[in-house]
């Protein structure tokens, strides 16, 4: 099985790893794994409040806790 090499998704494997064990707290291209959807997508919902995170520098992090709370897990 190939994985994706696209600076735009996770390799396979490392997504397939956070949607079965995902970390207390991820990336954008984490959550967006998590979330199985684009980063695209997820920048819209953080633009929309409707999905939190915080900002460590230029970087976009998004805790678990705040993915399942829009998941409504």
């Amino acid at each position: 099985m190939s994985t994706s090499s696209s600076r735009y998704r996770l390799p396979l494997d490392r997504a397939t790893e956070i949607r079965k064990e995902p970390p207390p707290v991820m990336t954008l291209m984490e959550s967006a794994a998590f979330l199985t959807c684009s980063p695209r997508k997820l920048r819209e919902l953080i633009a929309l409040n409707k999905v939190r995170c915080t900002r460590i520098g230029p970087r976009i992090v998004i805790r678990r806790e705040w993915l399942e709370s829009f998941l409504g897990v």
